[in-house]
């Protein structure tokens, strides 16, 4: 099963900019991704059309199964 860790952003504009990184760690914990969001807002590492990121809005772990069908 393959996970990706999606992380989303307020920027300046007041749009929603999100990052995502796949295969995260499967220890990670929030307060890692919390301190991981903040550094990224805080040193200003990401350029977006929405401006600068001021605002942390939320982050998720989704999961994704993958089945092939058998078409013969």
């Amino acid at each position: 099963m393959a996970k990706t860790l999606q992380m989303s952003f307020i920027t300046a504009a007041g749009s929603k900019v999100s990052m995502n990184v796949a295969n995260p760690k499967d220890t990670i914990t929030e307060e890692e991704v919390k301190n991981f969001m903040n550094l990224v807002k805080d040193k200003n590492i990401v350029e977006t059309k929405g401006g600068d990121i001021i605002a942390i809005d939320g982050a998720k772990i989704v999961e994704t199964s993958t089945y092939q069908l058998d078409l013969s």
